[in-house]
């Protein structure tokens, strides 16, 4: 039987236990919300490629001001060509339509949870719950940073799977039109990090990953929510400060992006336009 979960607090678990849940305990670790994102910050400091920079983002928040430090860098790309066929067998375990899109939609919803970036549990079993749990391993997308997701999406050629036709950039021609756009910056003054970019068609969030070696302050929309939550995820994954927003308290600007300079057409059918910018930042597991 399959039942949406409660959400016990993670960080009152942490607090008594002094640990994070394990197989064992009662309710299991996938019942609390952003389990999944305590393992992924652990990582950070065991991982390389992905230079700490959840240890950057926390002591950020701890001090409520900018450090004295520069954004610790991250290269994105050459791909690792495992993660795919990671993806592929991890939606296999949700066993609806042997790895389709429906099963790769809720690995999706599944991560999301794990990584504090929905407040709504996924459905399903205990037993799908457990085999996900011993099975997805995310420090083979932090070894290799790269958008993984939404490479996995576009190059699908199955029905469904691209209803919008979104087709993601090349991560060189982002990372040369990021380098274009501010390779003047700090002239003024001003530190690079308070800059503001917006991404108004973001995707999967190629041109906020590689902004994230400048700035804190990203922002982007878009039609597509499930496009918006790889987004998230690759922000909680690689780019902390995109998925958990600092305060304006420390970045020392506006919480909203700037208007556009231009009138902004409606989308077609009315369709509603998802922000990527949550600034509800505080406790990281907190409801």
């Amino acid at each position: 039987m399959t039942t949406p979960m409660s959400s016990p607090d993670l960080t009152a678990f942490c607090q008594r236990d002094r640990r994070l849940p394990r197989l064992g305990d009662r309710p299991p670790p996938w019942h609390y919300r952003g389990w999944l994102l305590a393992y992924g910050i652990q990582l950070h400091s065991l991982v390389p490629a992905v230079a700490d920079r959840w240890d950057y983002h926390l002591r950020t928040l701890e001090a409520g001001r900018l450090l004295d430090e520069p954004i610790p860098q991250i290269a994105f790309g050459p791909p690792d060509n495992k993660v795919f066929t990671l993806l592929r067998d991890w939606s296999r375990l949700i066993g609806r339509d042997c790895g389709g899109w429906s099963d790769f939609h809720i690995l999706l919803d599944w991560l999301c949870w794990g990584l504090a970036l929905s407040r709504e549990a996924p459905r399903l079993s205990e037993e799908i719950n457990e085999q996900l749990y011993r099975q997805v391993n995310l420090q083979p997308l932090l070894e290799a940073p790269y958008d993984y997701l939404g490479e996995y999406v576009a190059a699908s050629k199955a029905k469904g799977w691209n209803p919008t036709g979104f087709y993601p950039t090349p991560h060189s021609v982002v990372e040369l039109m990021v380098r274009m756009l501010l390779h003047d910056t700090g002239k003024d003054g001003r530190d690079p990090r308070t800059l503001s970019i917006a991404d108004p068609c973001v995707g999967f969030g190629r041109m906020l990953l590689h902004a994230s070696n400048h700035t804190f302050c990203l922002y982007g929309q878009d039609i597509d929510p499930l496009a918006v939550s790889m987004c998230k995820i690759n922000g909680a994954l690689y780019a902390p400060w995109l998925s958990f927003p600092l305060p304006a308290a420390i970045v020392g600007t506006h919480v909203q992006p700037p208007p556009a300079p231009l009138p902004v057409s409606e989308p077609p059918d009315d369709a509603p336009l998802f922000r990527v910018d949550d600034h509800g930042q505080g406790f990281l597991f907190a409801d």
